[in-house]
């Protein structure tokens, strides 16, 4: 069975831009996504929670707007661990860093590996707003990624973690 999101009940309560929602989210880094409640658990820590039991799954139904946003974490979490694979954890964080940082495609764009579930954006700024919370995203979830993949060892990436970077989420990847 498959781990749906638990943002996906929002009433309203988030903004979205088409059907990408803006979540909360308990970061410093700057960007469109509100801030989140330190004592809640927000998308970033629900992705890695969920992360090792929802990458055995070759199909997931989307129930909701932050199933799109936890699809997407799950394919960077894996793009992330392929990366770091051998490097000790001050290599691993300066590396995500730029993996945040470099061009990457967002919906409307070819290359968006998330074609089917996200509809197009249909404004510039639109597009904009999803490439800057994408990016936000990507920061926090490679630092706070970072804090468990080398929680036991800053040397070594737990083999745990690594063991599941080869499996493909949906048979995509980013």
């Amino acid at each position: 069975m498959v781990f749906h999101s638990s943002f996906n009940d929002d009433q309203g309560q988030y903004r979205l831009v088409g059907n990408w929602p803006l979540l909360p989210v308990k970061t410093t880094q700057k960007g469109p996504a509100p801030k989140g409640d330190p004592n809640q658990p927000d998308i970033i820590d629900e992705a890695l929670d969920l992360f090792k039991a929802n990458i055995l799954f070759r199909n997931f139904e989307v129930q909701g707007n932050g199933d799109r946003v936890l699809i997407y974490l799950t394919l960077y979490i894996t793009k992330c661990l392929l990366k770091i694979a051998t490097m000790n954890k001050a290599d691993a964080e300066k590396a995500l860093f730029l993996v945040a940082q470099e061009q990457f495609a967002v919906p409307g764009e070819q290359a968006f590996a998330l074609g089917g579930y996200v509809t197009i954006p249909n404004t510039r700024d639109a597009t904009d707003t999803i490439r800057q919370t994408l990016t936000q995203l990507r920061l926090e979830m490679g630092y706070r990624l970072c804090s468990r993949v080398y929680a036991l060892d800053a040397a070594r990436p737990n083999k745990w973690w690594l063991c599941f970077s080869k499996r493909k989420f949906l048979n995509k990847a980013l």
